[in-house]
């Protein structure tokens, strides 16, 4: 979420006066400053990177402290969720908010794929929906970046807060040039990961996190390994996170130890040039996705992609996206072989409402909308 709202404050800044984010504190950094054209203020005394009772604290002070009026809050998920309870201090700003997915997403996802870990975690997505219906009431907005966000939004309980009048489905962006195919980097990723140019190389992008079901993509490997298929294709992982080790234990069982890298933790900058090494991106999440950011800088790099059938809703995207039962492995496996039985141009595959630039132009519409209406 915080490289989205980044970017998308890097785009407004080329287009508006002023462009101004209050955020958790960052470490070596203190005091307001600016960069790609956008103010910054990073309050102290805040947990960097998450929010916390300090953070509502001190962005709810820094509100009240405040007595020039922006033209507009925007909240990143429930960043303002303290300041929008003080909107009394300036009467005539708009807020919205931006939503990702909702406590009844998650709480639905995890019973998708439930262990003991995650349905112990229930009880604080229950807590985190009574608190979500409790706030909804208070935005002029409430932006979903996906089409499950919205229906999400609009179903009970969610639309007892959340009037239909208020959701506006405007998707994730990404700036194409950003992530365009690099054959340079093509070449130097597959050196490195010892992979020559007629193997096919099959991409799993993302915070290893036991909804997002990696584990499909391992067994698709065995099936294609057990079809014969195990010099034609490898598998590299890209990232990190809580499931890394139950994976390397899945992949050790399955003796794919030839076929599967895992990379660790990766910059960003340096996962474009993982897609760009790639043949085909997987996403075997049992998750109720928002709009996936690796879906997205995938089909930037003309990446063929290979997703959860009703794990993605998107008419404009569902012409570019092969969906597939990924619970069955026979099945994933099929379809990895079908999109990489010829390799074609590698060009942007995004529909142009998933740019950057006409997402930012979207929110500044409805801003400008919303501010002419509290103004009147």
């Amino acid at each position: 979420m915080e490289t989205l709202a980044w970017r998308l404050a890097a785009e407004w800044a080329l287009h508006v006066p002023r462009v101004h984010i209050v955020t958790t504190a960052i470490p070596g950094r203190s005091g307001t400053f600016t960069e790609d054209g956008v103010q910054v203020t990073p309050l102290a005394g805040t947990r960097p990177g998450r929010y916390s009772h300090a953070w509502w604290e001190e962005s709810r002070a820094h509100w009240v402290a405040s007595s020039v009026a922006p033209s507009v809050v925007f909240s990143v998920s429930a960043g303002s969720y303290s300041v929008v309870r003080e909107r009394a201090q300036h009467p005539r700003t708009p807020f919205v908010l931006q939503v990702h997915g909702t406590s009844a997403m998650e709480l639905g996802s995890k019973l998708r794929a439930p262990t003991a870990r995650s349905l112990a975690g229930t009880p604080k997505n229950a807590l985190g929906l009574v608190r979500d219906l409790a706030r909804y009431r208070d935005f002029d907005r409430l932006v979903a970046v996906g089409e499950n966000v919205v229906e999400s939004l609009t179903a009970a309980p969610q639309n007892w807060s959340a009037s239909p009048d208020k959701v506006r489905l405007i998707p994730n962006g990404v700036r194409a040039e950003d992530h365009a195919f690099d054959g340079v980097a093509r070449d130097r990723i597959r050196r490195e990961l010892g992979v020559d140019e007629e193997t096919v190389l099959v991409g799993c992008v993302g915070r290893l996190h036991v909804q997002k079901r990696v584990d499909r993509a391992l067994q698709a490997a065995a099936i294609l390994r057990d079809r014969g298929l195990g010099s034609r294709f490898r598998f590299v992982v890209v990232g990190d996170g809580p499931d890394e080790g139950r994976l390397q234990g899945l992949v050790r069982k399955l003796q794919l130890e030839e076929m599967v890298r895992f990379t660790g933790r990766v910059e960003a900058d340096v996962v474009r040039d993982y897609y760009s090494a790639a043949d085909v991106s997987l996403l075997t999440t049992a998750r109720l996705e928002g709009l996936p950011m690796a879906v997205l800088e995938a089909l930037a790099s003309g990446l063929p992609c290979v997703v959860t059938a009703g794990s993605i809703r998107s008419e404009a995207l569902s012409r570019v996206l092969h969906e597939v039962d990924t619970a069955d492995s026979d099945a994933l496996a099929d379809v990895v072989q079908k999109v990489t039985a010829e390799r074609g141009l590698r060009v942007n595959l995004l529909p142009p409402t998933f740019l950057l630039d006409h997402c930012a132009r979207d929110y500044l519409a409805d801003f400008a909308q919303l501010i002419t209406q509290r103004q009147a």
